[in-house]
């Protein structure tokens, strides 16, 4: 129904991440429109990553123990029972508006089955003040043209519907790194038919020395290409 007030539930895989993962569980419990569940899943931890999270309110908490972010997804999205799956990583920092556009442009469109955002730089920004957008959509609008089709959803900020990732959950990889995971997802969806789209109220702070490390950047065109070959 347009304009109901839809339940969203938020995963964040984490693998030792017991550094990052308090303030961003703030930023979710900071929300204008609060979320309806938060999922933490574990990924075979070695530091605190569970008992930081276990110690906020209303937190669950659910282990993955086979190493790999597909398998850690999988496990979240699976365990979500809201209406709304969004997924962030444990550096993500959301807006205090965010939970409200997912909600707002999934409720003005029900014919909608992801959605993708904007980010900033978490160390370059201050409140509400959210620098390095222009750099991000930068980087977003290269990687489109790259592989030929946008919106792209990264796993640092998207959100999809959760009877569209039911649809999709046979088809997206499992327990290959070699994979783009998000962009698997994207495929996934754009394959079965189904429209994703682009909201720019839906912002997040990320952490920018983290997201583009060399390494990490000089292993995305393999990626991209691996996962495109599995859709042709």
């Amino acid at each position: 129904m347009i304009g109901e007030r839809l339940s969203l539930s938020v995963v964040i895989p984490a693998r030792d991440e017991a550094r990052m993962l308090g303030a961003c569980l703030r930023a979710l419990a900071e929300q204008i429109d609060p979320v309806d569940e938060i999922i933490v899943v574990d990924n075979d931890s070695t530091d605190e990553t569970e008992a930081v999270a276990s110690s906020w309110a209303g937190v669950k908490v659910v282990t993955e123990r086979r190493r790999g972010i597909t398998y850690a997804r999988n496990t979240g999205m699976d365990a979500a029972t809201s209406q709304v799956i969004a997924r962030i990583d444990a550096d993500t920092f959301v807006t205090p508006a965010w939970a409200r556009a997912i909600r707002h442009a999934f409720a003005s469109d029900p014919e909608l089955a992801g959605l993708a955002g904007p980010a900033g730089f978490t160390k370059l920004s201050t409140d509400d003040r959210v620098v390095g957008r222009g750099m991000y959509g930068l980087f977003r609008t290269v990687h489109e043209v790259m592989i030929g089709s946008g919106p792209v959803m990264y796993g640092h900020n998207m959100a999809v519907r959760r009877a569209a990732w039911a649809a999709i959950r046979n088809v997206v990889t499992s327990g290959d790194g070699a994979i783009s995971e998000d962009l698997d997802v994207t495929l996934a969806l754009r394959q079965a038919g189904m429209r994703i789209a682009y909201e720019p109220d839906m912002v997040v702070t990320i952490a920018v020395e983290r997201t583009l490390r060399p390494r990490k950047l000089a292993g995305y065109r393999r990626t991209n290409q691996l996962t495109m070959a599995k859709y042709r």
